[in-house]
């Protein structure tokens, strides 16, 4: 598979309003986001918006730098555009918090992890499904970096449009396929169907997939999503070794010690945890007050959180 791509960086609105009025021509993009302190809502900030489309045959990348100064809601028009199809990997991170910071409602979105889960694929991430079903290894070297922070070095943006240019031949290879990745925001009305009740999940579901309003964090309170317990696991038993950074990047690699313990004993040995979903999870925690973290940026558990985990721990 031919994975070339050029990568442009856009940093002025004159350069991203161009770009717009190219995007409104295009059947498909991919989109991808890096978020900087994601874990807490108050003080969250969409760093960079990844854009990849086919421009007469060829792979292209913007990476937009959110913190330029110019107005990303100008993206509306491409984003929201009902004639281009959004392919977004986990689009429960990336598209809850373009409508969160820029009031954006990108639609309609091909996800394709859902996609990939609703054939029965148990690798789901996209690190996992590029290697699969693309060859292509993905650099995961920048996932603990401070996206905050200027200038960029071209590692961090390098890795920001791979990551963009992946789903797109993804979700072109999902589509080649057949596979439907049809994504709606929690809450969205289903026709024919109401939402259910985050007590009726059917079996098999976890309460991550629950219909929750759009840009509202999953209630924790009540029993957690596997993921989420495991997370609260690992938290609560090494108090202070992980920041919230550095548990997303390392929770589907960390295999070994306690916290592989953990995460086998709860997701099951042959596991495989997408960075977003773990982001989410991790932000959900903390929002809740059973994970909160030190003036250090470390993540501890309340006496909540860890009564709670000790109540749950596999034995």
């Amino acid at each position: 598979m031919n994975t070339d791509y050029s990568v442009t960086y856009i940093n002025d609105g004159r350069r991203l309003e161009a770009l717009c009025e190219r995007l409104v021509t295009v059947p498909a993009l991919a989109l991808d986001i890096e978020t900087a302190c994601w874990w807490e809502r108050r003080s969250e900030r969409v760093s960079l918006i990844q854009l990849a489309y086919r421009e007469g045959g060829r792979l292209r990348v913007a990476v937009i730098d959110a913190f330029a100064g110019h107005d990303p809601a100008v993206l509306r028009r491409p984003l929201e555009a009902a004639n281009v199809t959004k392919a977004i990997h986990n689009a429960a991170f990336d598209a809850v918090r373009l409508e969160r910071h820029f009031k954006i409602r990108p639609a309609p979105i091909h996800d394709t992890m859902l996609a990939a889960r609703r054939v029965g694929e148990r690798r789901c991430s996209l690190k996992a499904q590029a290697e699969t079903h693309l060859g292509l290894r993905l650099d995961k070297g920048q996932q603990q970096s401070d996206w905050s922070v200027r200038p960029l070095q071209p590692r961090q943006l390098g890795y920001a449009a791979l990551d963009a240019a992946a789903t797109m031949l993804l979700y072109e290879h999902q589509a080649g396929r057949g596979l439907k990745g049809e994504y709606r925001p929690r809450g969205a009305p289903v026709e024919g169907q109401g939402a259910l009740p985050l007590d009726a999940v059917p079996h098999g579901r976890s309460q991550a997939e629950a219909p929750v309003a759009a840009g509202e964090p999953r209630p924790v309170g009540g029993p957690l999503s596997a993921t989420s317990l495991a997370l609260l696991g690992i938290i609560a038993e090494l108090p202070s070794r992980y920041g919230p950074e550095q548990l997303a990047a390392s929770v589907g690699e960390d295999r070994v010690g306690l916290a592989g313990w953990i995460i086998d004993g709860v997701l099951g040995r042959e596991a495989d945890v997408d960075e977003e979903t773990v982001r989410n999870e991790i932000a959900a925690l903390c929002e809740s007050g059973m994970v909160r973290t030190t003036p250090t940026r470390r993540l501890e558990a309340s006496d909540e959180g860890r009564n709670l985990w000790l109540q749950q721990k596999p034995r």
